[in-house]
């Protein structure tokens, strides 16, 4: 038994003693052994963030459990929920750390709760700018990390499809984040396609096979579980729910009982045309100023953001002819900028009138006195019944009251529009169980006795087909990429980021210009597309093929786009418009963000440095990551070998004279020592191209490989191949030559075979006068052998998209696999780089 004990790691953490159900969540004192996918079905305000998060950190980091993910994933809906689990995860991470002397930790457990103070949690939505101990995670497979994002963030990258993010580092996050991983999805009932398409995922990782084990916690006061009944994901995973010592815990029974008095607003919405919401606000702002208790807050919800925006305006005018407490508008086309001067001031004492959306139904920790909301599915009602005396607060003072407000369409046959984001069918729901609970009240004990088996909405199902499809990241050359967005949220619920810069008339944006998280504000497809087409000449998307920014032909889901301020969108109190701006708003400054590498197909930053490293210097450096990586992950020493090969391998290509010539062209002085050597890196200025456009020096190391390797079988020569090709996300499935490329001067009648800046028939190395002496490598120079680009068999030897698809297909990889031996290549050049640039600041 470890000598610390759970209930005390967790009140150092949280400050509290633990609920019996999270004790259970944890596996007490000893933990438990596996961790094992289930859902949470825990009533709101009970700590569930705090149950899963110490859970892991308690059997990872504390019990050294060796089947517990090193990765916790939690998964939310909203960007608001996302800020706050991220403030109160760094808090309990800080409060371990400060008292690991006086809990007696020490040594490992020690040194990984350092390292997750420092480089976790790691917030991944859009335009977030992480420091330099987080950016780097992907590189560090072996180490302990919280991810916490947005399902769009999250979900995208599972699906190697990562929103808001370089295409080539597209399969490290699908590897990463589907081996070794514990996904929590709080909040499911927010979540639409993306809780079916996160069970499909989990089904479909234990029938393909991952590298490391994973897990899935679905975590929600209201979640169905048939929701989690997919074609690839049948099981019926454990629940946990509260037990009977849980209801003996004072500050349950408490919140548990809390008094919620329910009643109907005499208050109807019938159509959602303009001529029938006009006046629908109009009194409803009277029912809000009528209903609100001096000294309280009172919380509006909305389904609409336009209606809450409208609602704010009424009472904005109301508040100039009468005295109002302070007026507050929340929703989630806000940019972060506003929306967290807006969050903190919804969570300060004192009186005031709070218009929400949905952004505010879930996780956000504020407590009402009066709640009033328009009808929603049971589920969220539920949710939102829990920002009223969500902790029993009112309870000796009469209690608090929850209005409701009847939304039902006049015209039978067209109640669609009425309801949205919801179908017709989950209101008539929830209008019966509301009018069923009225007269017991809405106190999550009173809830509980409700049974409610809503219409479940139509969504996509990922199907195993349509995810072995999105394994293969190569660019469409017509710019046409799968849409993942289906999969994600439901349809009419798919958003896009936008920010604002200066640019000057008819010219085109910086190629640096890279926006921060604080000035993205999401929008959805639909409102955007609108606004698109009014002017589609002043709206860019960055193109990672070509490495800069286009106008785009189409608006996609997913995506983020760069408009000109002068077309305006926005508006400080209001959030996005879509209109001509009013009042000028604030937008940040052209000056471009701390560089990290882009990925355009043609560019090369990755051999970005400070000081000169030969090819030997660079691959013994990875070769040694690669090692200290292996070791440190039992579940990859199955793969070793080839592992190693391929790190000793992945850059024979840099010896080809285009890629010598990118890096000495310029330079002024080459050290002595280096003169006779091929150059892995050398200090050159971000933005240099190849001269042959689009040249991939790890195509030539993979060709070089399947030539002079000398591999015993077929295997194993071709994983090794794919991990070389793979180590950039560059060349991946397929070889092909990409737009712009120069083809090689020809004799009249022959035609000869490039791709990727390499031409058939040429040698590597690519000057006879330099020393290449990795061991392996033959003394003479190859001649690379570009026939493996034809479809079909060619002199006998398969072609590139055989060799990797069989890898792709084969029953001892599969998919994530395959992902994750690439991803840890890729994560030993990348820690070796970074000791390369310490060592280089260092000198």
């Amino acid at each position: 038994m470890n000598s610390l004990g759970f209930d005390r790691f967790f009140n150092v953490a949280t400050g509290h003693e633990p609920f019996d159900y999270q004790r259970r969540l944890a596996g007490g004192d000893l933990g438990t052994t596996l961790c094992q996918s289930q859902l949470i079905n825990i009533p709101t305000g009970l700590g569930k963030t705090a149950a899963v998060v110490l859970a892991w950190l308690w059997n990872r980091v504390e019990l050294k459990k060796a089947n517990w993910p090193r990765r916790l994933v939690y998964c939310l809906p909203m960007r608001t929920l996302v800020e706050q689990t991220r403030d109160e995860v760094g808090k309990w991470l800080h409060n371990l750390l400060t008292r690991a002397e006086g809990l007696e930790i020490e040594g490992q457990v020690l040194n990984d709760l350092q390292w997750l103070a420092k480089h976790s949690p790691i917030v991944l939505m859009g335009g977030e700018e992480l420091d330099d101990a987080k950016r780097d995670w992907d590189i560090h497979p072996e180490c302990p990390a919280i991810l916490i994002g947005t399902q769009d963030m999250l979900l995208s990258r599972a699906l190697n499809r990562g929103y808001g993010m370089g295409r080539a580092r597209w399969p490290m996050h699908f590897g990463l984040l589907n081996n070794d991983s514990l996904w929590i999805l709080d909040e499911t009932q927010l979540m639409g396609a993306g809780v079916r398409t996160s069970a499909q995922l989990e089904g479909l990782r234990r029938k393909i096979g991952v590298g490391a084990g994973c897990a899935t916690w679905w975590a929600s006061a209201t979640l169905d579980n048939r929701l989690l009944d997919t074609p690839d994901h049948r099981e019926r995973d454990e629940a946990l729910a509260l037990a009977d010592d849980d209801h003996k815990t004072p500050e349950v029974a408490q919140r548990v009982n809390a008094v919620k008095r329910l009643a109907p607003l005499p208050l109807t919405l019938a159509a959602d045309s303009a001529k029938v919401v006009e006046p629908y606000i109009e009194k409803l702002a009277a029912s809000v100023i009528e209903k609100h208790q001096p000294g309280s807050v009172t919380i509006v919800i909305l389904n609409r953001v336009n209606r809450a925006k409208e609602l704010f305006t009424v009472l904005e005018k109301a508040a100039k002819r009468q005295s109002l407490p302070e007026r507050v508008l929340i929703h989630s086309r806000f940019r972060p900028m506003e929306r967290e001067k807006l969050s903190d001031k919804i969570k300060e004492s004192g009186e005031k009138i709070i218009i929400s959306t949905q952004a505010i139904e879930a996780g956000v920790d504020i407590s009402s006195r009066t709640l009033i909301t328009e009808l929603a599915p049971w589920s969220s009602l539920i949710q939102r019944f829990g920002r009223c005396n969500r902790k029993g607060e009112f309870n000796d003072n009469g209690g608090a009251d929850i209005c409701w407000i009847n939304l039902e369409a006049e015209d039978e046959k067209t109640p669609a529009g009425l309801a949205l984001p919801y179908a017709p069918t989950q209101l008539t729901t929830a209008r019966r169980l509301l009018r069923q609970v009225e007269s017991s009240g809405a106190s999550p004990a009173a809830l509980e006795k409700i049974h409610a088996d809503e219409p479940l909405s139509e969504t996509h199902i990922l199907r195993r087909k349509d995810l072995v499809d999105l394994f293969d990241t190569t660019p469409d050359l017509a710019g046409l990429d799968i849409d993942v967005g289906r999969y994600i949220r439901d349809g009419d619920d798919r958003d896009v980021q936008v920010f604002w810069r200066e640019i000057v008339a008819k010219e085109m944006p910086d190629e640096n210009i890279e926006p921060f998280r604080q000035e993205l504000v999401r929008v959805s497809v639909g409102d955007f597309d609108k606004f698109f087409k009014k002017d589609k000449t002043r709206i860019w998307m960055w193109n990672a093929l070509d490495g800069e920014w286009q106008r785009p032909d189409r608006i996609a889901p997913g995506q983020m786009y760069l408009a000109d301020f002068a077309l305006g969108g926005y508006s400080e109190k209001l959030g996005w418009t879509g209109e001509k701006s009013k009042e000028p708003f604030p937008f940040l400054s052209n000056q471009p963000k701390p560089k990290s590498p882009r990925d355009g197909q043609g560019l090369d930053d990755e051999s970005l440095a400070k000081a000169f490293l030969s090819i030997e210097e660079h691959t013994n450096d990875v070769r040694d990551a690669c090692q200290r990586i292996i070791n440190l992950l039992p579940s990859s020493l199955l793969w070793s070998q080839a592992l190693l090969r391929a790190a000793h391998w992945h850059d024979v290509g840099k010896a080809h004279a285009c890629f010598q010539n990118f890096l000495t062209k310029n330079q002024a002085v080459i050290p002595a020592k280096l003169k006779d050597r091929f150059l892995a890196k050398a200090p050159w200025k971000l933005g240099t191209r190849h001269e042959r456009p689009n040249f991939r020096h790890e195509l030539a190391s993979t060709l070089a490989w399947l030539q002079a390797g000398g591999c015993e079988d077929f295997f194993t020569q071709n994983l090794v191949a794919y991990l070389i090709a793979s180590h950039h996300g560059k060349v991946r499935l397929s070889i092909r030559s990409m737009p712009g490329e120069k083809a090689p001067d020809q004799n009249p009648g022959s035609e000869v075979l490039f791709a990727r800046g390499i031409w058939d028939g040429e040698k590597l190395p690519g000057d006879t006068n330099k020393k290449l002496t990795l061991e392996g490598f033959p003394s003479e120079p190859i001649v690379l052998d570009l026939s493996c680009m034809r479809m079909g068999e060619q002199n006998g030897r398969p072609s590139w998209s055989v060799r990797a698809l069989s890898l792709r297909d084969h029953p001892q990889l599969g998919i994530f696999r395959l992902a994750w031996l690439e991803t840890l290549l890729r994560a030993a050049d990348g820690q070796a780089s970074a000791l390369e640039a310490k060592a280089e600041n260092v000198t």
